[in-house]
């Protein structure tokens, strides 16, 4: 099995074959000149020990969201620092979404992240809003990780594999 990566076409409800790799200084200036949410060439994103990746529609190339990640081996984990989707499919900026999926497989890749440094699958991340946070845990099976900070979910265990076996495919 390995991982396939793919988004929904909102209209047609198709599956598009999209792939994460490595995201360059094109894709971060693009989040300025093409007015995403957030410029990713801040201080804070650009920070070394951030993995970033970009998740494009294979076919087409077009880049639908980013990803920030930071190993943290204290904690046998992979923290989601940050994910977005691009301005078209973003539900605070557009009124219709072009693609659907691009959190799930974002979320989904950290997971494999994780898998891939000897974790076994577990993520953290913080939900910006309330409404997000009730989405990660309704969609995805999160639980709040911590009294502190309210807003810090963890996936792991069985809702981790859930999430992220939905983008195995036969090898």
């Amino acid at each position: 099995m390995i991982p396939c990566y793919f988004v929904t076409d909102a209209v047609t409800g198709n599956e598009l074959s999209a792939t994460i790799r490595p995201a360059t200084r094109i894709d971060f200036e693009k989040t300025v000149s093409e007015s995403w949410q957030t410029s990713w060439l801040t201080d804070h994103i650009q920070q070394k020990d951030l993995e970033k990746y970009a998740l494009e529609i294979t076919a087409s190339r077009e880049l639908v969201g980013l990803g920030a990640y930071r190993n943290m081996p204290d904690g046998l984990l992979v923290y989601i620092d940050y994910i977005e989707s691009a301005p078209a499919s973003n539900p605070t900026i557009a009124r219709r979404k072009r693609y659907l999926g691009i959190g799930a497989a974002l979320l989904a890749y950290g997971i494999q992240l994780s898998i891939d440094y000897g974790y076994g699958g577990a993520i953290y991340l913080k939900a910006k809003t309330s409404e997000i946070w009730e989405h990660y845990i309704k969609d995805f099976g999160a639980i709040p990780f911590s009294r502190r900070e309210p807003f810090l979910l963890l996936i792991d265990g069985e809702a981790a594999r859930r999430l992220f076996t939905q983008y195995l495919k036969e090898g």
